[in-house]
């Protein structure tokens, strides 16, 4: 029954599609090599496991060029969704199905803030150098969440690695090229409520785009948000651990995301009245110029951007507390930013980095994308950008980690693993699993 369902819902759908658009002759694009796009396309669907009889939706299909390989996929039990917003494309797509006897293929006419896909069907949802267009991504992934089957992935081509460097208005994004940063698209994918699967831009026959893969949780309950934030911290406790700030000339610096962002107001009671607060906004965080955290601007809080990785603070501001909270591992190239913050601090000034522990042995890319980082790996860049590991913190969450530097060289040899705090010790050697 509940294939037939399936299949009177296509034949629906390809006759509606029909009966609008009617056909045009297709052209193949001028430049592109089909067979080298065919053979990526090939090796992407291969490594997740998608093949003969599968659900896949080409969304911002353009001529068909991909929508063609995903029927070679699929093969003919399976179906291919072509989707577009513009009806004259979907027009020739219409033609070279029917010049190709391509019946899997099923036109689909979208809009710019949903793509119109069936809710439920797809085991695979595609966009090649398309989410950068979307004048309203929000929108778009989180109607994607609902089209896909439970354990269902999206795949989303796109030109930008790193953080987001064109800030033109979303709403001018839809008629031109203003690519979107690859943190920008992990932050707004997860924040639909997809898990960050993988990165497979080795699987690709050109080296400039990034290829990430989300997946729809296999048990899914209506999205609210990341599903795979760390946990609650006690930020109470954090504070208290922290140093003191001196009473006189001196600033905090406060780098803060997700869950950290419940820092702020208990730290801010703490301050001496003569401190002065910077929250920062990353640009690996923000989607716009005007983006703010939650709960900001707050009275007394001084807010400041990064700007292509760096931070200019006022030049007569002396810090006398940096700190990461939840933030630290979405840096994209940490060093410049810590070297300007060196520049600012005292002798007694003090870096405190709290984050959720990750693999060793995993990249700072993945890290940022999966919201952890090994401890080791923070130690080791604040030791390139000339500060050395005071001590370690009491944890404000059983699955994170508390770091405190300094910047005057240390009078004892290096801190090794062996010398850390047993529950560091720990959580630095351990490997935990991708998230599923």
């Amino acid at each position: 029954m509940t294939k037939i369902l399936r299949t009177l819902k296509l034949t629906r759908l390809l006759l509606l599609a029909l009966s609008v658009l009617g056909t045009l002759p297709l052209e193949t694009a001028e430049g592109q090599s089909r067979t080298n796009r065919s053979d990526a396309l090939q090796a992407l669907c291969r490594r997740l496991d998608i093949g003969q009889g599968a659900v896949v939706a080409d969304v911002g299909c353009g001529d068909g060029l991909d929508t063609a390989a995903f029927a070679s996929v699929v093969g003919a039990t399976g179906t291919v969704l072509a989707e577009e917003i513009e009806a004259a494309k979907l027009q020739q797509v219409l033609q070279n199905v029917k010049k190709r006897g391509l019946h899997q293929i099923v036109p689909i006419l979208g809009q710019s803030e949903d793509p119109q896909l069936p809710d439920g069907l797809a085991n695979l949802i595609y966009m090649n150098r398309v989410f950068h267009h979307f004048s309203r991504p929000r929108a778009m992934l989180e109607r994607m969440w609902f089209d896909l089957k439970p354990g269902g992935f999206l795949v989303i081509v796109d030109q930008q690695k790193g953080p987001l460097r064109d800030w033109a208005p979303m709403d001018s994004r839809e008629q031109q090229h203003h690519w979107t940063g690859e943190t920008t698209v992990v932050r707004m994918a997860r924040e639909a409520g997809f898990l960050f699967h993988d990165v497979l831009d080795h699987l690709w026959h050109e080296p400039q785009p990034f290829v990430l893969v989300f997946r729809k949780p296999l048990e899914p309950k209506p999205p609210e948000g990341d599903p795979d934030l760390p946990r609650q911290l006690d930020a109470k406790a954090l504070v208290r651990a922290l140093p003191p700030i001196p009473k006189e000339g001196s600033a905090v610096v406060f780098f803060g995301l997700d869950r950290g962002r419940a820092v702020v107001p208990v730290l801010q009671e703490q301050l001496p009245p003569a401190t002065r607060f910077f929250d920062i906004i990353m640009d690996e965080w923000a989607l716009s110029r005007e983006e703010l955290p939650p709960e900001s601007p707050r009275a007394g809080i001084e807010t400041l951007r990064t700007e292509k990785g760096g931070l200019a603070l006022p030049a007569e501001v002396q810090v006398g507390l940096v700190l990461f909270v939840d933030a630290y591992h979405r840096l994209w190239e940490p060093l410049p930013l810590l070297q300007q913050l060196k520049e600012h601090l005292p002798g007694s000034g003090r870096v405190a980095v709290v984050d959720r522990q990750g693999p060793e042995d995993e990249s700072r890319r993945f890290a940022g994308h999966r919201r952890r980082l090994s401890s080791q790996i923070v130690i080791e860049d604040m030791r390139k950008a000339g500060f050395h590991l005071r001590e370690t913190l009491p944890a404000p969450a059983q699955d994170r980690y508390a770091l405190l530097f300094e910047v005057e060289a240390p009078s004892t040899k290096p801190i090794h693993l062996s010398e850390l705090a047993p529950e560091v010790q720990a959580a630095s050697v351990q490997t935990l699993p991708f998230a599923k």
